[in-house]
């Protein structure tokens, strides 16, 4: 987010937005251990923060069928799937 406050660009304000998805998943894995330690009560805190300010943060998607591939002798899926951030706060890009 420092990077996009001083070097605006919409596929880095992309990427920033398509981190709401990765911290929902973060959350996700951490809840049922948040009560086991002060540790992990005080990262699922932290994360939750994080959380919030991404409230705002709309993303959508056009799906494409995976493609699969033989690279080195190995089966490998392509995704085409493109994720599309809409909207994100001011806060996250500009530090305001």
């Amino acid at each position: 987010t420092q990077v996009a406050a001083s070097y605006p660009d919409k596929v880095l304000r992309n990427r920033i937005g398509e981190q709401k998805i990765v911290l929902g998943d973060l959350l996700m894995l951490l809840r049922p251990y948040r009560q086991s330690s002060t540790e992990y009560n005080g990262l699922y805190d932290m994360m939750e923060q994080i959380s919030k300010a991404y409230s705002n943060v709309n993303i959508s998607y056009r799906l494409a069928e995976p493609e699969t591939v033989e690279e080195d002798g190995r089966l490998v899926m392509i995704q085409h799937e493109e994720s599309i951030s809409l909207e994100v706060r001011n806060k996250l890009i500009s530090g305001q």
